[in-house]
């Protein structure tokens, strides 16, 4: 860092949220922040944002930015470099076809339905890539909007699972599965092909003795707690005297715990560490302000994937049914408050804020769904509007900027004093 920026701005924390294939937006504001000197000492993330955390720790400045974007421009470029469909289905649709019976003999090309049904298995990944991905895409914003909502009760995790957990249900589901075996169905997806890239791609020990502090942040499914995880937690700690073996598991816990932050349930499978599941806290906790704000740090900077100007004011039911993640109501307003929040801390704790948002999300370019072309046009774009922020710096930081209002028709939020409401 340089002296200048290390003078005027103190300890830095970058704060990757997630936001699936969306987060390459962050992971090109970031790099032109470390350009211009702004090297992180300490990193937050989850999610797709830990997915970029990764370059950043483990070779901390330049070299690592660069390297988060080479892993984006070389192996993040298709839905099917990230994900598969998970093996239970997979077998379950083979086992499907296997017990064609044999009256459809002589039928279809190859004078064998049972052989053309094989093949179909076969190639279901492009299957899915033609003509599956759209509900794939409305499941993964699904999964985010309910999680949204449940942010709108008073004991949101809790209350859902109890529903969950109620015995007309339970009795239900039991039901569903004697025909279905829902309950070994752990997921739709496998992120095994992401997984794989970045083992490939990162030292893992070096992101252990990474001089960045790296928090990583979890949801515990049984009681809905955010959990950090980190880089230097105690158990992960090694003074030399390990042997292969010992260094192997740490690093091995280490990878679990970061597969737990980007565990999209239920598109992907929840994770297990020492007898508790751990899934994606992104989704029910898209801003922590208040995890971000207790490391004391001087200086934050907040990655979001919403665009800044997709807030809409009169409803508009249709389109909300189908833009459940990207352009709803709800998500947009939840995070305006908690954008809220973080200024008037921000002003009351003396800590320079800034917020960086995209300022519009191209086609093609969603949760799951990502291709080469739109990569290319976020690095050029977005280098070029971050190269602009940086120029007039100051003015974006919300420490010093006038409260935000907000906007006319939304909901107030039920935490908020009442001086502070619009």
């Amino acid at each position: 860092m340089s002296t200048t920026v290390s003078n005027k701005y103190g300890k830095i924390l970058f704060v990757f949220c997630g936001g699936g294939c969306k987060a390459v937006f962050q992971a090109v504001a970031a790099t032109e922040l470390v350009r211009a000197g702004f090297v992180p000492s300490h990193i937050m993330s989850a999610s797709a944002g830990t997915c970029n955390a990764l370059g950043f720790v483990e070779s901390p400045g330049i070299a690592g930015a660069e390297k988060t974007l080479r892993i984006w421009g070389n192996y993040i470029t298709s839905s099917e470099a990230i994900y598969e469909l998970h093996p239970f289905i997979r077998d379950k649709l083979t086992h499907f076809v296997g017990v064609v019976p044999e009256a459809t003999k002589d039928w279809g090309p190859n004078r064998s339905i049972l052989r053309d049904l094989r093949r179909a298995v076969n190639f279901l990944p492009l299957v899915i890539s033609l003509c599956v991905r759209m509900p794939f895409r409305v499941a993964g914003r699904a999964v985010s909007f309910v999680f949204r909502l449940m942010d709108m009760f008073e004991s949101q995790p809790k209350s859902f699972r109890r529903l969950a957990q109620a015995p007309e249900i339970q009795e239900t589901f039991d039901e569903i599965d004697k025909y279905f075996e829902l309950k070994r169905l752990k997921a739709f997806l496998d992120p095994f092909p992401l997984l794989a890239r970045l083992s490939e791609q990162i030292d893992v020990q070096k992101v252990l003795d990474s001089p960045i502090v790296w928090h990583i942040l979890a949801e515990r499914y049984e009681n809905g707690a955010t959990v950090i995880f980190s880089n230097k937690d105690p158990d992960l700690a090694m003074d030399g005297s390990e042997d292969l073996r010992s260094r192997k598991a740490k690093q091995d816990l280490f990878l679990k715990r970061i597969r737990a932050s980007m565990a999209l349930y239920p598109l992907f499978e929840l994770v297990e560490i020492d007898g508790s599941r751990y899934l994606d806290a992104d989704l029910a906790h898209p801003l922590p302000i208040d995890e971000a704000f207790g490391l004391g740090c001087d200086t934050i900077f907040f990655f979001l994937n919403v665009p800044k100007q997709s807030l809409r004011i009169e409803p508009h039911p249709l389109r909300d049914l189908l833009d459940l993640n990207g352009l709803s109501r709800l998500n947009e307003r939840y995070i305006h408050y908690r954008v809220k929040e973080a200024q008037a801390q921000a002003k009351e704790r003396g800590i320079n804020l800034f917020i960086v948002q995209p300022d519009e999300i191209p086609p093609g370019l969603g949760l799951l769904e990502i291709d080469k072309k739109v990569i290319e046009w976020v690095k050029t774009t977005e280098g070029r509007r971050m190269k602009d922020y940086l120029a007039n710096l100051d003015s974006h930081n919300l420490r010093f900027s006038p409260p935000i209002h907000s906007p006319p028709f939304c909901t107030p939020n039920p935490d908020m004093q009442d001086h502070e409401r619009p």
